[in-house]
């Protein structure tokens, strides 16, 4: 594993070494517009090679949301140049949770949200395009939901979407859901097929954490805000079970209310986890900080596998995901302090 690894790993060192660190989230929370905002990280390594060409007196916000998504890609493409074989067929089963993100701002295009378009730059599509078999051109040509399927045909979204055709009237939301569920099942699926146990290990424990908790999130967010019938809400649940079994999910998709639901988690394997949870946004944070942890323990406790490339691409879609609300809250003049409570980060 280690000879396997050593090379990936190197590369990871070198480009976690140019991951924005507190000072800059305090720096850049102190800018006063989008200009400053791409002058400050054209300086900077993990950002200089996608902002070079960038005139940033013409740089709006959506748009430069959609150069730091193409980051995140540029870093992808640079692990995926170092990896060997193995270690490609596990960066390209990941990399279905990118297109999945692009597909679906298509996808709301085709609903006719156009504005959300904006966030899918040239840049974005043309890093992406380097391992994806999807015809960008086409889709970028959609301006409806027919059209939109006709651009997948042949690619493997297609039929999710199109088993949708059973379903009177589907909505944004259920689209939605069918890609995001297909390309969870997906990841689960191709696991063994590329993966050696011991790493199987490892991908189970983050990912099978992932789904649950998701499920948990999902069933809760249902029963709360739309109280849906228990049936549909399990039709809308990834069908992948890590710790939560199925007769507990069954349990909690039964309760007669949200004090029945958070009785019947007391008595899960992830009891310890809620005790002190009383809402949907801590139960949210819990998500975050559970997978945080676990994600950096598995890569500090095994450097030399796939959880140290999972570790450094969580970490930086986390830093653009931070970047992108810093620019919101500087186009909105928020002001320093504001942001910094924002982004969680103190002088």
């Amino acid at each position: 594993m280690l000879n396997q690894y050593t090379a990936i790993t190197t590369k990871i060192r070198g480009m976690h070494g140019k991951l924005l660190s507190k000072e800059d989230y305090i720096e850049i929370s102190h800018l006063n517009s989008i200009v400053e905002v791409v002058l400050y990280l054209k300086n900077k390594p993990g950002y200089s090679e996608v902002l070079k060409d960038v005139d940033e007196s013409k740089v709006y916000r959506s748009y430069l949301e959609g150069l730091l998504n193409s980051s995140v890609y540029e870093d992808f493409n640079k692990l995926y140049h170092f990896a060997n074989f193995k270690q490609r067929d596990f960066l390209k089963i990941y990399g279905i949770t990118y297109e999945v993100i692009v597909l679906k701002k298509f996808l709301r295009r085709a609903f006719d949200i156009s504005e959300i378009y904006e966030e899918i730059s040239y840049e974005y599509l043309q890093y992406l395009s380097r391992h994806s078999h999807l015809d960008f051109e086409a889709l970028k040509k959609t301006s409806n939901l027919e059209e939109f399927k006709e651009a997948l045909r042949g690619s493997m979204y297609y039929q999710p979407i199109k088993l949708l055709e059973t379903i009177e009237k589907p909505t944004l939301f259920d689209y939605e859901t069918a890609l995001d569920t297909f390309a969870f099942t997906t990841i689960w699926r191709e696991k063994n097929k590329i993966l050696s146990k011991d790493e199987q290990k490892t991908f189970e424990q983050i990912y099978g954490t992932k789904f649950d908790l998701l499920n948990i999130i999902f069933i809760y967010r249902y029963k709360k805000y739309y109280e849906l019938p228990a049936e549909q809400i399990s039709s809308l649940l990834i069908p992948v079970n890590y710790r939560l079994r199925e007769q507990e999910i069954s349990e909690l998709l039964s309760a007669e209310n949200i004090e029945s639901f958070w009785r019947v988690l007391e008595n899960t394997k992830y009891a310890k986890y809620i005790k002190d949870i009383e809402d949907g946004v801590q139960l949210e944070n819990l998500y975050d900080t559970l997978l945080e942890e676990m994600i950096h323990s598995n890569a500090k406790k095994d450097p030399y596998s796939i959880a140290s490339i999972y570790a450094y691409l969580h970490d930086k879609e986390e830093e653009v995901e931070l970047l992108t609300t810093l620019v919101e809250a500087i186009h909105y003049g928020r002001g320093p302090r504001n942001i910094q409570k924002i982004i969680g980060i103190k002088e």
